[in-house]
């Protein structure tokens, strides 16, 4: 076992004699020749392990000088057009098309037929000219890689945002994307908190820490996205909020051990006309440990944490209590679900970790009553025989269920979101004919005039269609409409927060769509 092997094994053992240890190894690597593929990613997960989990200053700063040894990431990926325009930002000249492993260049040849003029399409058409070549003799600069070029291309074309989205990302653009490594990020932080004693978790159950109070929240911006963008697209990932990322709507929360919570809300075009979507990122000591998307609506949240994989094992339960303590103060949350894949139906990773006695020790219970009983019986077992360990036949029969911890009272639970879209669907066949454009303008007059606000908004537009399937709205008193209306007019804020909390406090919006969501009948008519 060589330095780095003694060193990771070590790294989350804690107390004096383990910190000298660890200081020494450290030094060791650092005499360490050249690493190899595996041995520079072992050293980058030890090391973002430390920074996040110091014993002292000086391990510390031994393993922030450590970093310089990381090598940069060299990532191969189909990243989303909105990603590459930023990356290409923060790292001029870098990034570059992988031609050799672009399989069909048909769809983007057929894209760059509508950025370009006209007459252009002659050279594009020619077969004496490799689409490479083209790309090479029509540059400005020789300087300028071709991604940015064609980046340049699509934003200069008078086509819509999502026709440009829409093309680029149709072309399944292999880019090479040699960025800084995921492990080596992080973000300043004024007080370090070391860990002197073992690492201890949040013992069940776990409401009394999601009610804690919370600290104000601060407000952040570009640099929890570029941060939280780079540590993404260096493990080839990518999620929907932080692609359409608004750094207008970005905060941070201190939740104590020396974890923040950062939530990063949508730009406004890219809304959900429903639900708030936000793309979360935890940070401990200022080291990205986890991340993932939330989803709010009438105050239920559905639950996905993605651990990084060096973290995996450690303040688990910790970390999930305060992503629901800042989702139940800030946005209002208190009914916090999961689905049955990631309870482990048709998911084998989650079955093979054990994904739902996790959650169980969450505090998260089944919906489905057979699942309870056969995990009561499990229990009972283990109490008899605490060797005893559910096999994986038992773990799939336990999977079959959505699994939920409701602090509302009962007040709160999830809507059936696919069914409000069908009626919508069914609403524009049988009252428009199937014609959207007038659908959407017409419902949007009407239900502008009875909230009394501007039928120009894009969130007033995206609700028409539904609210119009509330066959009441019209009888509802002057004050329900109006906060309705507040709330609508909320959702094309800056951020979606006040309308989030304007949703999930009004007294009739939640059980009128749930009626919708039942009903099978005809759509009503207009009146």
């Amino acid at each position: 076992m060589n330095a780095l092997q003694k060193l990771h094994h070590l790294s989350r053992n804690f107390g004096k004699a383990a910190a000298l240890s660890k200081l020494r190894l450290l030094q060791r690597v650092a005499r360490m020749p050249r690493l190899g593929k595996r041995d520079g990613q072992l050293l980058g997960e030890t090391l973002a392990f430390l920074r996040a989990y110091p014993d002292n200053a000086q391990v510390l700063q031994a393993a922030r000088a450590l970093r310089e040894r990381l090598p940069a990431t060299d990532t191969v990926y189909e990243y989303s057009y909105a990603v590459l325009r930023r990356l290409v930002e923060l790292h001029p000249g870098a990034l570059e098309i992988e031609w050799e492993e672009l399989a069909d260049q048909d769809p983007l040849l057929d894209a760059l037929g509508l950025v370009v003029l006209p007459g252009e399409t002659q050279g594009l058409d020619d077969i004496q000219l490799e689409l490479r070549e083209w790309f090479t003799a029509c540059k400005e600069h020789t300087s300028t890689t071709d991604l940015e070029f064609l980046l340049h291309l699509f934003e200069g074309s008078d086509l819509p945002e999502p026709q440009r989205v829409f093309l680029f990302e149709n072309s399944r653009l292999p880019v090479r994307y040699p960025g800084p490594c995921a492990a080596s990020l992080e973000r300043p932080v004024e007080d370090v908190r070391y860990q002197r004693q073992p690492i201890r978790d949040a013992q069940p159950p776990i409401t009394r820490l999601i009610r804690q109070p919370l600290h104000p929240v601060k407000r952040a911006g570009q640099e929890i996205l570029d941060l939280a963008l780079q540590t993404l697209c260096a493990r080839e990932l990518e999620i929907f909020p932080l692609i359409y990322g608004n750094p207008a709507d970005v905060v941070v929360a201190d939740c104590g051990r020396s974890f923040q919570v950062a939530l990063v809300g949508v730009l406004p075009r890219w809304r959900d006309p429903l639900e708030s979507l936000y793309f979360f990122l935890i940070l401990k000591n200022g080291v990205p440990v986890a991340y993932g998307p939330a989803a709010v609506f009438l105050g239920c949240c559905e639950l996905g944490i993605n651990l990084f994989p060096e973290f995996r094992g450690g303040e688990t339960r910790y970390l999930y209590a305060q992503f629901m303590r800042v989702l139940y103060h800030l946005l209002g949350a208190d009914y916090f679900f999961l689905t049955s894949y990631g309870m482990g139906e048709n998911n084998d990773e989650a079955l093979r970790t054990g994904a739902f006695w996790f959650y169980r020790k969450l505090g998260l219970r089944p919906t489905n009553p057979a699942v309870e009983k056969l995990a009561r019986a499990e229990e009972a077992r283990k109490a008899a025989n605490p060797r005893h360990r559910s096999d994986l036949r038992t773990l799939r029969r336990l999977s079959r269920t959505e699994a939920f911890l409701d602090l509302s009272g009962g007040s709160h639970r999830p809507l059936d979101l696919g069914r409000l879209g069908v009626a919508q669907s069914r609403l524009v066949a049988s009252r428009f004919g199937g014609n959207r454009g007038r659908a959407e303008s017409r419902c949007s007059t009407r239900i502008a005039r009875l909230l009394g606000v501007s039928a120009q908004g894009r969130a007033l537009r995206c609700l028409a269609p539904l609210l119009t399937l509330i066959p009441d709205l019209g009888s509802w008193n002057p004050w329900d409409r109006a906060t309705l209306g507040r709330a609508i007019e909320a959702k094309d804020e800056r951020s979606e927060v006040r309308a989030t909390r304007l949703f999930t406090d009004h007294p009739r919006l939640g059980q009128a769509l749930r009626e919708v969501a039942a009903e099978t009948l005809e759509c009503p008519p207009l009146s």
